[in-house]
């Protein structure tokens, strides 16, 4: 798990630091992976602090991200909508494993990612709204595997790694629409100043 995380994290500082180009953006997402690369096995001989903690991190982190752009009224539902869907598939793998080794599930995060830019259009409010829902969601299935008695079945590893690759999808999406933007800008560029020859 420590890894895929920290590759995915080291991917994502490098397409931070050189791809892009908002400052108050770029600046948010390295603060965010700075916390959680420095803070990924923190507390690690107490599970139920680090899982808290790291509960609590990507709450604080996710919604300075997911307010810093004004937003419809209906918007600030989805976090919590989107969270209840989150648990429901969360526990669902967990009582019945079999389903984490099918292949399909590492496309499960593009589908996600997908509906997400549905939803919102801007890049750090799509990220914001990821940390909410997986927050959120894992949150859920905690208390719900509590009032059972069986806490111990959430790992703050696995839904960290979950996240990161999330981040990494959403932005690689972003870095698709800039790309497009780019050659759609050059087209208009080049067909206004063309002459004939």
């Amino acid at each position: 798990m420590e890894a895929t995380f920290y590759w995915f994290a080291w991917s994502i500082t490098v397409i931070a630091i050189f791809f892009i180009h908002r400052r108050k953006f770029k600046r948010d997402l390295l603060l965010v992976l700075g916390v959680f690369m420095c803070t990924y096995d923190m507390l690690s001989w107490s599970q139920k602090w680090q899982f808290y903690f790291h509960i609590i991190t990507l709450v604080v982190l996710g919604t300075y991200l997911y307010i810093s752009i004004r937003r419809s009224l209906f918007d600030y539902f989805w976090p919590f909508i989107l969270s209840i869907g989150y648990a429901a598939v969360w526990m669902f793998l967990i009582v019945h494993p079999i389903w984490v080794n099918l292949p399909g599930i590492s496309l499960f995060t593009l589908v996600i990612a997908g509906l997400l830019r549905i939803f919102i259009k801007d890049v750090g409010g799509q990220i914001g709204l990821w940390m909410l829902t997986n927050a959120g969601g894992t949150l859920f299935s905690f208390l719900i595997f509590a009032l059972y008695l069986n806490e111990g079945l959430i790992n703050t590893h696995v839904m960290l790694s979950f996240w990161i690759k999330g981040v990494f999808v959403l932005l690689l999406f972003h870095g698709m629409d800039q790309l497009k933007r780019s050659i759609r800008k050059k087209r208009k560029s080049i067909s206004k100043g063309a002459a004939f020859v």
